[in-house]
């Protein structure tokens, strides 16, 4: 699993890069045209599903066929010229995913799982039309909608120790509600979808940036206050997605596409990633990753690429555009390297 998950992130970074001119002889023709479904579904679709499934492992011990299936996929991905097998499999997956979250809402049932389950359920949707020939512009925005609400439930759980009032949770919920409005309509009408959930996408970026405990821990030292900076810094480039989502509408390719996706994409997932690794890494695998300043570097690197390279897809920069995403891949194997020597150097340590 984590070979699959590895490659996938390998191979969509290096598609996306071939994708703006990048000369990356390596990659099959196959990878290029698939770069969204390796980075969303073999990447990340995988880790979540690896999350939960070791969240379940001790009660549910099948619970851990859903990663595996969904690794397939994104081996599939990579290793099959045809796509079939790989949407056959990545939807199986997908599948799995809601069928955990239900044993979740089961066990724990709350509103925090219910958004998670929500994003799941615009996965499998997502899934299922590309599986049925949808373009990739068309089901983009139900796998989008996955990450983000996965993340934004996790946030909503976790904030719960400011003990949020009921009329705060329903705000959220409200917005959210919003959101999902927006990404289902998408199927039916792709214009007025995207301008919706850009509604919803700057809501419940205003509702975390007011609500999330990292108001509060980005005043403290050391690891917390990484983790805020993360976090804040993805709760406003979730607001400028959803703005340039309100502004365009419907999008179908182009630098308009990539800046509402990679602002959702990379400036909101890959800040939580960074943010998140130091705490999941522990708990998915028992190793140790032992802060360090040097974090900030692949951080700063992170936004101050996407902000080169948003002006580049707003202002018609092409050398902008490219030389962002290379400097927004190099911050992701940074984080990658950094991530692992500390955890190695932490090794060493006991």
């Amino acid at each position: 699993m984590l070979l699959s998950v590895a490659l996938a992130l390998l191979g969509g970074l290096g598609s996306g890069l071939a994708r703006l001119g990048w000369q990356m002889d390596s990659l099959s023709q196959n990878w290029i045209l698939v770069h969204g479904p390796l980075m969303i579904s073999g990447f990340l679709g995988t880790l979540i599903c690896l999350e939960r499934a070791v969240a379940l492992a001790s009660r549910y011990c099948w619970s851990i066929a859903v990663p595996v299936i969904n690794a397939l996929g994104a081996a599939a991905l990579l290793i099959v010229q045809d796509t079939i097998l790989a949407k056959l499999l990545l939807t199986a997956g997908s599948l799995g995913l809601v069928i955990l979250f239900g044993v979740m809402l089961r066990l724990h049932p709350s509103r925090d799982i219910v958004i998670m389950t929500a994003g799941a359920l615009c996965w499998m949707a997502g899934n299922r039309l590309w599986l049925a020939g949808a373009p990739i512009y068309q089901v983009v925005h139900l796998w989008t909608a996955f990450l983000i609400l996965t993340i934004v439930g996790e946030r909503l759980e976790l904030s719960r120790v400011r003990r949020l009032t009921r009329t705060s949770e329903n705000l959220l919920i409200s917005a959210v509600t919003v959101y999902l409005a927006g990404v289902a309509l998408t199927i039916f009408n792709l214009d007025l979808g995207v301008h919706l959930l850009g509604v919803g996408a700057v809501l419940m970026a205003t509702w975390l940036l007011h609500y999330d405990v990292a108001r509060r821990t980005i005043r403290q030292n050391g690891l917390p206050r990484y983790i805020a900076a993360c976090l804040l810094a993805g709760y406003v480039w979730l607001g400028f997605g959803g703005g340039l989502a309100l502004w365009h509408g419907a999008i179908y390719a182009g630098p308009d596409y990539a800046a509402v996706l990679h602002a959702f994409l990379l400036g909101f997932v890959f800040s939580m990633i960074f943010g998140h690794a130091p705490i999941i890494i522990p708990a998915l695998t028992g190793l140790q990753l032992t802060y360090s300043p040097v974090f900030y570097g692949h951080l700063a690197l992170l936004h101050l690429a996407l902000v080169y390279r948003m002006y580049g897809n707003l202002a018609g920069s092409f050398v902008a555009r490219q030389h962002g995403a290379l400097l927004n891949v190099i911050a992701v194997l940074l984080f990658l390297a950094i991530t692992v020597l500390t955890v190695v150097r932490s090794r060493i340590r006991q």
